[in-house]
């Protein structure tokens, strides 16, 4: 039973019709010159239909150089606020609110995006992660800042918005001034508390102003930065007593900044433990006077309502779940929990796609940003679809399909779903990549498609089906490079080590394969081996990581004691070990009670040519084509079914 989740609550004189919130999350759907899209629109409106209490659209850039993002909206200019009234008229449609974020974002950012000046910042302090060296900015330049908050909050307003939020954590620029660990000014706007407060209390006082007393307005910060000399729990303490005192209608819990460590990161990975925000959020409650909003970690809805039930917190930010589901508050109210989509925290989508200078989306939810192409409204011509393969790809085909109408058949050979995603799952920290392939499964037996494990697909079978479409998903294989004794009794393959179908010998272990495969199975193997050595034919480990995700898994690696060898080129097998070529030629030898095999995957497709014979629509999707990742199989198999 929810107990609090769907009850409303007020943010100022505007009441939001449950505890569930969308935070702010960069998305790169808008025009450079900051003009809102059909697609971010769009974007939004699938939240808006999906039961959310309230969003906070992305943080919008203050002047045309505020932007960390290429694409992101902005409200600098009269011209924007139509596109915004058009977004917030379509919100509104909804039972919804939605407030704006804006920001401006300080010295993260670089010349590429924010065109071609130079970062400002309140110190000449560069983002290990932006790299550009940032310029420290005048007295006056810190007023002009100040003013463009204001005349940005009047068209906020003016657009429809039903409140607005203060960008001032993250490490974007309020929140380096706030931040001993980048503002290092000796002026007014440095030093002591009421000094590095100083441009938060004229940007708040500008934007009243600009709004008015009854507008709400609330703040979002950092609790922690993690970083020596940062901001602690301490600082925002006194700090939030402070902004109850200017009166903000909304207090913001969240982490981090750039420079923090991983798994405290503004957008916490799969090793990040849940709601590690809830306990400080509980405390900052507990010293002001208005509502208090939690982040970071949180996709579970009987978690948040755990978390609003123990006084943790008012409302519950859950920016990723609403990625990975639009839909959840409307599952959850119904009781649908195996139903919703959980973010699992990978970062491949709504991460990868930004460091890259793309759009965001989402592994579990390829329709993320691609809400505008199709409705998904039922087809007029259902067709007879066979899916072989019951993988990721071929589930979320299968899904696809269904939900559209077609007649679908999930034929797998094996007895368990979710082919290389189920031994995905094993290593630590990885264990919510089952609640993808659980969910999957779970709406195709609501929706009645047929699952036919331990059912391989022959061309006979092919032949008496007579499908109108196929869809072949069948995956990849563990790739066995010619070694000699790789055939070995010692030997076995990381997949089934992973999935318990094979145990390690006492002794020493050597992995062969530091892709993220073996660095993963070396890992997992830590809990119950003590000698443990990887070895990679190329200058690194982990190369087909996504970064953040390989940062603290290396990290992972050093603290368990896994000696790591690169450039070394496994030459044979024997019954005592493993010998390699070094980097200058040299054999080498590595003792081995069991040797684990993890050179990585090859494509495995043997039905196409058949499936070909008896159905004139035939694709291909997944691993099946490239062995590659997870997120590239999952949109394969989403577009596969829209294509049929």
């Amino acid at each position: 039973m929810l107990k609090k989740l769907f009850t409303p609550a007020k943010i100022g004189n505007c009441e939001i019709p449950n505890r569930l919130i969308v935070p702010a999350m960069v998305m790169n759907l808008c025009t450079e010159d900051g003009m809102i899209t059909e697609r971010y629109i769009k974007y939004i409106e699938e939240k808006a239909k999906g039961g959310w209490g309230m969003v906070i659209t992305e943080d919008y850039a203050v002047n045309v150089n505020a932007k960390g993002y290429q694409f992101i909206p902005g409200l600098y200019e009269d011209e924007q606020i139509e596109g915004n009234r058009r977004l917030t008229e379509t919100v509104h449609k909804y039972d919804t609110k939605i407030f704006c974020q804006m920001y401006h974002p300080g010295r993260q950012s670089k010349h590429a995006v924010n065109g071609n000046v130079q970062p400002l910042a309140p110190s000449a302090i560069k983002d290990p992660f932006c790299m550009d060296l940032p310029r420290e900015m005048t007295v006056e330049e810190i007023r002009q800042i100040v003013k463009d908050f204001g005349s940005t909050a009047r068209r906020v307003k003016e657009s429809g918005f039903d409140g607005l939020e203060i960008h001032a954590a993250h490490g974007y620029l309020i929140s380096s001034f706030l931040s001993p660990f980048t503002n290092k000014r000796v002026d007014e706007y440095g030093g002591c508390f009421e000094n590095r407060t100083r441009i938060l209390d004229e940007i708040y006082a500008c934007i009243r102003e600009n709004v008015g007393a009854d507008f709400p307005v609330q703040v979002r910060i950092s609790a922690n930065e993690y970083l020596l000399g940062g901001r602690t729990e301490a600082d925002t303490y006194e700090l939030v007593r402070h902004l109850d005192e200017l009166g903000v209608d909304a207090i913001h819990i969240s982490n981090g900044m750039y420079a923090s460590p991983v798994i405290r990161q503004i957008i916490a990975p799969m090793y990040t433990e849940h709601a590690f925000n809830m306990d400080t959020a509980e405390q900052v409650r507990k010293l002001v006077s208005c509502p208090v909003i939690v982040t970071n970690r949180i996709n579970d809805p009987k978690m948040a309502d755990t978390i609003l039930e123990m006084g943790k917190a008012d409302f519950i930010g859950m920016g990723r779940g609403s990625l990975a589901d639009p839909h959840l508050p409307e599952k959850a109210r119904k009781g649908a929990f195996e139903n919703i989509r959980y973010c699992i925290g990978c970062l491949q989508g709504c991460e990868a796609g930004l460091l890259a200078g793309t759009c965001a989306t989402c592994l579990v939810n390829p329709r993320v940003g691609r809400e505008y192409e199709n409705p998904m409204e039922k087809t007029d011509s259902p067709k007879k679809v066979m899916v072989i393969g019951g993988g990721p790809a071929g589930l979320m085909a299968a899904e696809t399909a269904a939900r559209i109408g077609h007649r679908v058949t999930v034929y797998e050979a094996k007895n368990t779903l979710g082919g290389q995603f189920k031994s995905a799952a094993f290593p630590p920290g990885k264990g919510e990549l089952s609640t993808f392939v659980s969910s999957l499964r779970k709406n195709l037996a609501d929706m009645g498609v047929p699952v036919k494990l331990e059912t391989p697909v022959t061309e006979e079978l092919l032949a008496s089906e007579t499908p109108d479409a196929v869809i072949v998903a069948t995956g990849a294989k563990p790739l066995v490079p010619p070694i000699k004794g790789l055939d070995g009794e010692n030997v076995v393959s990381a997949e089934d080590v992973l999935l318990g179908n094979a145990d390690v010998r006492p002794g020493p272990v050597v992995v062969c394969g530091g892709g993220e495969v073996g660095g993963e199975t070396a890992h997992f193997l830590t809990q119950t081996c003590q000698d443990i050595t990887l070895i990679e034919m190329r200058d690194d480990i982990l190369v087909d990581m996504f970064p953040l995700m390989k940062m603290q898994l290396m990290q992972y690696i050093r603290e368990a004691g896994i000696k790591v060898l690169t450039g070394a080129r496994v030459a044979s097998v024997d019954e005592n070990g493993v010998f390699y070529t070094d980097q200058e030629g040299n054999t080498q030898f590595v003792p081995a009670a069991t040797v684990v095999s993890a050179f990585g995957y090859k494509a495995y497709n043997p039905l196409e040519e058949a499936a070909r014979k008896y159905c004139g629509n035939v694709q291909v999707i997944g691993c099946a084509v490239k062995a590659g990742n997870a997120l590239t199989a999952v949109r394969e198999g989403y577009e596969a079914a829209l294509a049929i």
